[in-house]
């Protein structure tokens, strides 16, 4: 009896075992399969070489290039509501007064436009190169400045610019290129109008004045006298061309100068030469 109970207990243990190793064998391959799945699912990402820039000290790099790049931003200047003055000087040059304007000038760091007599140029060329030296606008103001000659026909007056043109680059060479010119007492009148289009064609470019010092109103008209009638005239303008003279007989307009740069100076003005000057 006994040994049927154990020959019983052997046969179901080998039993068991045998259907253990089957079932292993079974789901072997299932397992197998599903690790290569993993492996397509997930590819292997290859290691990266190692930034040699600390992410930190990279972020305060780009701060820093920010910083630089607005460093060379440079700011747009528009002169659109900028004040502007035209210093302009008549019937000149000459020995008693155009020296004194010229320094002044310079001690103020201000560049001008000085409208020459053809006659008096001539006599004068060491001024001429001073004024070109010192970076003011030297332009035609007709060689003889006589009326009745000048104003008889349109192209009196064509010949007469011409004239100067070919005395001024003589003494000034290829540097005056210059077509601003000034009529003689100015543009103004229907009279002159055939004057005005001959010109024109001719290639000028004729420019009055819209402020005045009052200088011509006398032989030395008193700097208060000078001050007073530009206070009148300048009024807000934006653009001021103002008129002057450095003919001989204009002394107190060398005295009334400084005076005159420091009204201007004090409301808002800079100082320009007529080739800056908007046609």
């Amino acid at each position: 009896m006994k040994h049927n109970i154990k020959l019983g207990i052997t046969i179901t243990l080998l039993t068991l075992l045998f259907i253990g190793v089957l079932s292993f064998k079974t789901i072997l391959p299932y397992q197998s399969e599903l690790i290569v799945e993993a492996k397509d699912l997930f590819p292997e990402v290859p290691e990266q070489e190692p930034s040699s820039i600390d992410p930190v000290k990279e972020f305060d790099m780009k701060l820093e290039e920010a910083h630089i790049i607005e460093d060379l931003e440079i700011p747009i200047v528009n002169d659109e509501n900028a004040k502007i003055a035209y210093l302009t000087f008549d019937d000149g040059p000459s020995i008693k007064v155009t020296p004194y304007i010229l320094d002044i000038l310079k001690e103020q760091n201000i560049q001008a436009t000085f409208f020459v007599i053809g006659s008096l140029a001539e006599k004068h060329p060491d001024m001429l190169l001073r004024m070109q030296e010192e970076g003011h606008l030297i332009s035609n103001h007709t060689y003889t400045h006589d009326y009745k000659a000048i104003y008889s026909t349109p192209q009196s007056l064509i010949n007469e610019l011409r004239k100067t043109d070919e005395m001024l680059e003589g003494i000034l060479g290829d540097q005056y290129k210059s077509k601003i010119i000034r009529f003689p007492g100015g543009s103004f009148g229907e009279k002159l109008k055939p004057h005005r289009q001959a010109v024109k064609e001719a290639g000028y470019f004729s420019v009055d004045w819209n402020v005045l010092t009052g200088d011509a109103e006398g032989k030395n008209v008193s700097v208060e006298r000078q001050l007073d009638r530009i206070k009148e005239t300048l009024e807000s303008k934006k653009r001021a061309v103002i008129l002057m003279h450095d003919s001989s007989n204009k002394e107190t307009t060398i005295e009334a100068l400084p005076e005159i740069i420091q009204h201007l100076n004090s409301q808002g003005y800079v100082f320009k030469t007529l080739t800056d000057y908007v046609f």
